[in-house]
């Protein structure tokens, strides 16, 4: 099966834009290359030192009303346990909240070097070889970066790390392609829905519309 151009246009699209990645990477002084540490948000001393004394102050008063019920109950200036544990327990939720969000800003540190050496085993492993066996219409060689997809936990790294796709849909998305006279549209059309490999959906889109 002939590959149509808009096919490799899109692979084309790919390899620049991670040729690009190695040219910015190889254009920033080294010093400049690592990400800069954070400094930690006094925020965070705020909130343990409010869940601290809020959970204190719930046993206390939990103390009090077990040993003491009657008499804290009657007190004009008693305090409600139930509203006590709500104001408690919404700080600890917005403690957690706030502990997700900084992980999740930790996770997202924009490392230019790591972006580099991914974008550098994508051209060289998949990419570049992906394009020449579609030309070629070397469907063995399409099924071995398949195979290398779910093998080699480099390769399946440096896709997530630059976000080009889940690795094991992507070598599924190759297999299907390879595999194309077996399976059925509707099996296409699912893989296609969760793919978010551009190439590769194109590559798949074609299988559909044809």
């Amino acid at each position: 099966m002939s590959v149509p151009r808009e096919v490799l246009d899109e692979l084309d699209k790919r390899i620049k834009r991670l040729q690009a990645v190695i040219e910015i990477a190889e254009s920033v002084p080294p010093s400049d290359n690592r990400p800069i540490p954070k400094l930690q948000s006094s925020f965070s001393v705020y909130l343990w030192m409010s869940v601290a004394w809020f959970i204190g102050g719930f046993l206390i008063i939990y103390f009090l009303r077990s040993r003491y019920g009657g008499a804290l109950n009657s007190a004009p200036t008693g305090v409600s346990l139930a509203v006590y544990a709500v104001l408690a327990l919404g700080v600890v939720i917005l403690l957690v909240a706030y502990y997700l969000s900084r992980r999740k800003e930790e996770g997202e540190v924009f490392d230019i070097d790591e972006r580099a050496r991914a974008a550098r085993r994508l051209l060289k492993e998949f990419y570049l070889p992906l394009k020449k066996a579609l030309e070629g219409d070397d469907e063995e060689a399409v099924r071995a970066l398949a195979d290398k997809l779910l093998e080699d936990p480099l390769l399946a790294r440096a896709m997530d790390v630059l976000h080009e796709g889940n690795p094991k849909l992507c070598a599924y998305a190759l297999y299907l392609y390879v595999s194309r006279e077996k399976v059925g549209g509707d099996e296409i059309r699912e893989t296609l829905e969760r793919l978010d490999n551009k190439p590769l959906r194109r590559l798949l889109s074609v299988l559909v519309e044809g």
